[in-house]
Order: C-alpha cells, then structure tokens, then sequence
C-alpha cells in the first residue's frame, strides 16, 4: 500500500511541475546589443529593417510573434529566443559584414594616399 502512494504522490508532483510554464527571460535592445557586441542602435536598426518594430520603435505583429512585448513604461523586451534566432543573426552578420567592407575600403583609400604624406629623410 505504501508503494502506491508514494508513487501517486511522485506522480502528481510531476505533473503539477508539467503544467508549470517558465516565464522566458526577457531583454532590451541595448542588452542584446551587448550579447552580440553590438550597438542598441545597430540593433533597432535591424528590427526595423526586418518590420519587427516600428519607425517609433513599438513592436509590429511580427515582432510580436517573435517575442516583443512593449512595457507600460515604453520600454521594448525580446524573449530570449531572439539570441537564437536565425533571420536575427543572419541580419546581424551581413550588418557587420557591411560595416568590415566599408572600413577595409576606407583604409585602402588612406593607404593609397598615405605615400603623399611620407617623412623627409
């Protein structure tokens, strides 16, 4: 007898900790921005590109479903999954690409001019 119960027991509290749902951890946008050493700027800049926020920075349906949610106090949060998403990251990669391209050719052009400003011997 004592078998059954115990087992009832272990088996209620199972299911009682089954139908529990855990509160995702949630983030800003400059939080995110240092996850991925990032600006927030750069990170809203994004959101905004994939119509996952709005120009006045409020989540759009799409935002929505991929986790926003707006604050009374205007404050913007992402679930976590957001790290982990896969058209996030590819926005981000292709953003820093562009940022790498454009500073390599900045620096090609200042090296190309750098012999204008070389030292007299």
């Amino acid at each position: 007898m004592y078998f059954f119960s115990s087992f009832f027991k272990k088996t209620n509290t199972s299911t009682i900790n089954m139908n529990k749902k855990e509160i995702p951890k949630m983030y800003t946008t400059e939080e995110i921005g240092t996850h991925f050493n990032i600006s927030k700027k750069t990170v809203e800049e994004i959101l905004l590109k994939l119509a996952w926020i709005n120009e006045d920075k409020t989540p759009t349906e799409d935002g929505i479903r991929y986790g926003a949610q707006l604050k009374d106090d205007n404050t913007l949060l992402w679930q976590e999954s957001i790290m982990k998403n896969e058209i996030f990251i590819t926005e981000i990669n292709s953003k820093i690409n562009t940022l790498i391209f454009a500073l390599s050719q900045n620096f090609a052009k200042h090296k190309n001019t750098s012999s204008e400003y070389a030292y007299i011997a």
